[in-house]
């Protein structure tokens, strides 16, 4: 054989020379360190603190009430970094609008649950929380409240609320992203920040996953007799009656129902129980994550926290912390005229590659969980927003 057809190995990898050019970023490589102050709301317009340990906590639109808790107590790393007492001193706003709390605890639980009741939202809520911010205080005026922010966590985002114009100007956390002209709910972008939801298994039941994995996301062998995911696609959700040209999931779940949940080692199903679910999760391989009303699906957290490779099945989908979080390296997207190849695509996935996405999930993705380090991705497109740019290092240590 000729020295021109003996090939050559392999290049080794590229060297790491300047971490801070690459993308994605290190979190602890901060764009900026803003100080933020956080409005304290009299408790005579705010929602109550009872109401928010019950009703609200069994909610999952609580994602309003973690994200508050996590930024105000004076122990979390949040708080420390970010938090400022001192108004003057301050370059963002804080608003705790509490809006979907108050409606699941002051109208929709003495309704029967008829989410089409506000219950005179406005004038109890909304208005007197604007007043206090806007006529109370100074500082929104000086910006015209370009340097507020506040969390919508609902499907509707903002438009629960008559009165949404007073607050339009400041900044939405909302668990809300899509790209498409007809979406029910517009995106506001270079406005609002996409932020992950709260779930009923990790943020309600507060189900830990480390009791049912390894610290290498693996299944405990006492749990289930064996370290192996043996589920390929594990899905939980409505949709059996879903018909093909239904508007409910574009009719994406009717597929799921009809076909994909008689494959073997697909385990399709409408519920399961908190402790039933959460084996499962452990010993699945990847996650299905249809659009529903929304293109967004909160079982897509359960999935990262457990160390399932989600399949993202909701096209125009704007996912939590795209500038700085690469999704397609933790996950699988698949389009809505390919999701009658669901099975064919992930077969068509190597071992290799879905090692490579399994160890992502659980190193990076875990990561931007709201009980993990959401505050820290929030942050970076806030500075974004301002055009805060300020570098500093955060030294989180990883």
């Amino acid at each position: 054989m000729s020295p021109s057809n003996i090939k050559k190995p392999r290049p080794a990898p590229l060297p790491l020379v300047n971490t801070k050019d690459y993308w994605p970023p290190r979190v602890e490589d901060a764009l900026c360190r803003p100080k933020i102050y956080v409005y304290d709301i009299p408790a005579s317009i705010q929602v109550s603190k009872t109401a928010r340990e019950t009703t609200c906590y069994r909610s999952n639109y609580k994602s309003e009430l973690m994200l508050h808790d996590a930024l105000t107590d004076p122990s979390s790393i949040f708080n420390k970094l970010y938090v400022t007492k001192n108004p003057e001193e301050a370059e963002l706003f804080y608003i705790p609008f509490f809006g979907s709390c108050w409606l699941f605890s002051q109208c929709w639980s003495q309704k029967n649950w008829n989410f089409e009741e506000r219950c005179g939202v406005d004038d109890a809520y909304v208005n007197p929380v604007m007043d206090y911010i806007i006529k109370s205080n100074p500082y929104w005026n000086r910006t015209g409240g370009l340097d507020h922010f506040m969390v919508h966590p609902m499907d509707h985002t903002y438009n629960y609320y008559q009165s949404n114009e007073r607050f339009q100007p400041a900044m939405f956390l909302t668990t809300i992203g899509d790209k498409r002209e007809a979406a029910m709910v517009k995106l506001r972008f270079g406005r609002d920040i996409v932020i992950p939801s709260a779930t009923e298994l990790l943020h309600m039941a507060k189900l830990d996953p480390m009791s049912y994995l390894t610290s290498t996301g693996s299944p405990q062998y006492s749990v289930e007799r064996t370290r192996k995911r043996n589920i390929l696609a594990l899905f939980r959700g409505l949709g059996e009656d879903n018909k093909p040209e239904d508007i409910y999931s574009h009719g994406v779940r009717s597929l799921l129902f009809s076909y994909f949940r008689h494959l073997p080692n697909w385990d399709i199903a409408d519920r399961a129980s908190t402790e039933e679910y959460a084996l499962l999760l452990a010993r699945s391989k990847y996650g299905l994550a249809p659009e529903g009303w929304t293109l967004d699906t909160t079982r897509v957290w359960e999935y990262i926290a457990f160390g399932v490779v989600p399949v993202i099945i909701a096209d125009g989908i704007v996912e939590p912390f795209e500038n700085d979080i690469d999704w397609d390296s933790f996950s699988v997207r698949v389009r809505r005229s390919e999701v009658h190849r669901l099975d064919e695509i992930l077969l068509s996935i190597s071992d290799e590659e879905y090692e490579r996405k399994r160890i992502n999930v659980w190193e990076h993705g875990r990561r931007i969980g709201l009980e993990k380090e959401a505050w820290h991705f929030i942050v970076r497109d806030l500075c974004r927003i301002r055009h805060i740019h300020r570098p500093e290092n955060l030294h989180l240590g990883h």
